[in-house]
């Protein structure tokens, strides 16, 4: 709500309080103003009245956070670099020359310092808008953000902080040379189509190997960020400990930005959901990093509301530690739900 005179008052303007004036109520909050009634509050010499603006009217999160002065700075900021990055990037590719370093860091370092949590930017990375100009290069682009956040979790010394930083900014380079058609496809690819995109780990490998000044965990992250650790992974098969622990990291923090971004067919999963998700796969990560992780998104998310499967709205009052996609929740009323113990209801969205 705003306070302004009432020189500056229109018509069809909402009123945010009551209007009184020698101790009754002209006009109650959420009157809507007409030319009767600016007529009636200047006689009545009120010089200063409450109104509502557009941010009054958001009901969701989503809704509020673009009236957010903070998220609108997080977002300008972001596409800034986003443009600045994508940049380097196409040079890079085009003339093999190696990158500065320091310039991947100086990107990296303007935009986390719009950010005061790691939960933070998962939820302004949530909750933007994508650029559907550069969807291409904002997966490596928010995995770098990521890998910072997570790396920070994880309580990582500088240099291997940097060093992860650096693996998020490089990792999928080889899926920026696959057909657009292919890589932003409406709907499910076909066999012919997905055995295409599962070579980019090789066709991005053969564009850094022999990249003089980048740090062999990177080479080897573009090359393995799609193995997993029970086997199950491409291009090698490869398992365990035989997988880079670089690239075990980004094979989480990949998962991670696949399910968190929208696509054509679906809507983006919540990081509850994506919690979910991770747990039934478990055996494909390394449960060492996943579990720490998967900790500290879950505790991002007490206190956001939800709607479930059955369309109720709660709040999530606490994680459980044993199930972290099933957390404890209230509604309104003061009610209290174990999701735990309600394997019949699920969360279906962010409110």
């Amino acid at each position: 709500m705003k306070l302004i005179t009432t020189l500056q008052l229109r018509k069809g303007m909402e009123l945010g309080e009551d209007v009184e004036s020698g101790g009754k109520i002209l006009y109650k909050a959420h009157t809507v103003i007409d030319d009767i009634a600016m007529d009636r509050i200047k006689r009545h010499g009120i010089m200063c009245v409450t109104v509502m603006e557009p941010s009054d009217y958001a009901s969701t999160h989503h809704e509020k956070l673009f009236f957010n002065e903070h998220f609108q700075r997080f977002c300008s900021v972001y596409n800034e670099n986003l443009i600045k990055f994508k940049g380097i990037f196409i040079s890079y590719l085009q003339t093999k020359q190696s990158i500065n370093e320091e310039d991947l860091f100086a990107i990296y370092d303007e935009v986390a310092a719009c950010i005061t949590t790691e939960g933070e930017l998962l939820d302004f990375l949530y909750n933007m808008i994508p650029n559907e100009d550069e969807l291409t290069y904002t997966q490596s682009f928010n995995a770098a953000l990521l890998a910072g956040s997570f790396a920070n979790w994880l309580k990582f010394p500088d240099e291997e902080k940097r060093l992860m930083i650096l693996c998020g900014f490089y990792y999928d380079i080889g899926k920026w040379e696959l057909p657009s058609e292919i890589l932003w496809k409406p709907g499910k690819l076909s066999d012919e189509e997905y055995a295409i995109v599962k070579k980019h780990p090789v066709s991005g490998y053969a564009s850094v190997r022999n990249d003089p000044k980048l740090n062999d965990h990177v080479k080897m992250t573009v090359l393995m960020h799609h193995e997993k650790y029970d086997g199950s992974g491409y291009p090698y098969h490869m398992s365990g400990d035989h997988i880079d622990r670089y690239a075990r990291y980004m094979s989480i923090v990949d998962t991670y930005i696949a399910m968190a971004s929208p696509r054509s067919f679906r809507n983006a999963f919540t990081p509850l959901q994506i919690l979910g998700n991770f747990e039934t796969n478990i055996d494909k990560y390394d449960v060492s990093i996943l579990l720490p992780l998967m900790e500290k998104i879950a505790d991002t998310q007490i206190g956001s509301r939800v709607v479930l499967s059955d369309e109720t709205e709660w709040e999530v009052i606490m994680i459980n530690k044993l199930k972290y996609s099933c957390p404890v929740l209230r509604s309104d009323m003061g009610d209290i739900l174990d999701l735990k113990t309600r394997p019949d209801l699920t969360i279906a969205k962010l409110i």
